[in-house]
Parts: structure tokens; C-alpha cells; sequence
């Protein structure tokens, strides 16, 4: 199953359910179950799956979001996806959080605070990212929610135009990467030199 995806477990919150998403900004309208196996469908696009009872066949330490998924906890989770008659998970390559460079910066014409940012995560053509963070500025090295990753809150970040100007990315506070002693935090999570720009921030 090649579709980008995205794992969430929090007993505490949601019980003991392992959420797996593929589409967050639909309604299903269709949804199977499988013993503890519930498939969620939008006509016939499979958009999310929850394993319930998931502590009964491995440990999750996760309190929400999960950004980088173990091999052992992949198979585990194909193996139970298999018996449900779902394909398989392909291999997250990362988490989509990108240690990235602002190399350029200029203010949004048409807004006051908005400003448009040139990026680089390690590829050779720089994202152009649409931010709004009073602490955005050249030289600054941050985190990158890359076209199509999935947020700590379910949200997927998609392209789009912010006042008409093209925005391809997300510029993270620590707050909306999930991360603790950041919920009140505001601004951008400002990286110092030990970060690798194109590194993944999960994994770095």
C-alpha cells in the first residue's frame, strides 16, 4: 500500500486503539469490521483503520502521534492488517519533519504579518513556504512539515495558496510538533547548529 499514512495510539485519550490514517479531511461513509479490526471507507478509498485491543498483541508507548514506526512494529501490524484481508503497510521512509533552513525571507504583500519564506530541507529546489511565525528570519534553522505529512493533531499538510501566494510545507512551532514544555510556546522551534539541514528532524 503505497498511500503516505500516519500512526496515533493513546490509551488515555482514545483507549486501547491504534489508529491508522490515510485520509484525514474526509468523512467515511462506509465502515467494516473484522474482529477487532474496523475499516473505514469513503465510497470504496479505504481512509483509515483501528485496531482495537492492540496491547493484547504488542506494547505501544506512544501517547499520540507516532512519527517513525519500527520494522518489528510494522510486521506486527501487516501481519494483523493481512488477517483483516487489508494490504499491508508499506515502510514509512521518515516522518516527513524536515530540519530545515529559511534562506530567504520577504512580507506577504497583501498581509501584515504573513511572510514568504524560501526553504531548504536537502533537496535541490527550495520549498516555498507561506508562514505567519513572528520568530520566521533568514538564517534560521527550524523543522519542516514536507507536501503531505501528517500533523501531530491528524492534520495533513497539503498545498495550497495562503492570500493567493503558493505554499508548499508547514514551518513547525514545538507546540504543533507535539512536543512537551512547548504547549504555550509561541514562534517557530528554533534549531541550533547539531541539526543537519535535510536531516529528519524524528530521527536526527
Amino acid at each position: 500500500m503505497s498511500k503516505r499514512y500516519a500512526l496515533y495510539y493513546n490509551k488515555e485519550t482514545i483507549g486501547d486503539c491504534l489508529m491508522i490514517v490515510f485520509e484525514s479531511n474526509t468523512t467515511p461513509t462506509k465502515v467494516e469490521k473484522n474482529d477487532n479490526v474496523v475499516s473505514l471507507y469513503a465510497h470504496d478509498e479505504l481512509i483509515g483503520v483501528n485496531i482495537f485491543n492492540i496491547s493484547q498483541i504488542m506494547k505501544i508507548k506512544a501517547h499520540g502521534f507516532i512519527p517513525i514506526i519500527d520494522e518489528n512494529v510494522l510486521k506486527i501490524i501487516n501481519s494483523i492488517l493481512q488477517n483483516a484481508n487489508i494490504e499491508p503497510l508499506d515502510p514509512n521512509i521518515g516522518s516527513g519533519f524536515k530540519v530545515a533552513l529559511i534562506e530567504e525571507i520577504e512580507e506577504h504583500p497583501d498581509s501584515e504579518h504573513l511572510h514568504i519564506c524560501k526553504v531548504n530541507v536537502g533537496n535541490e529546489e527550495k520549498l516555498q513556504i507561506v508562514c505567519g511565525a513572528y520568530n520566521a528570519r533568514e538564517g534560521l534553522k527550524c523543522v519542516c512539515a514536507t507536501p503531505y505529512t501528517f500533523m501531530p493533531n491528524g492534520q495533513q499538510i497539503i498545498p495550497n495558496k495562503l492570500l493567493g501566494i503558493e505554499s508548499f510545507g508547514m514551518l513547525c512551532s514545538g507546540r504543533e510538533l507535539g512536543l512537551e514544555g512547548f504547549e504555550n510556546k509561541r514562534g517557530l522551534l528554533e534549531l541550533d547548529d547539531s541539526y543537519i539541514v535535510g536531516n529528519d528532524f524524528f530521527k536526527d
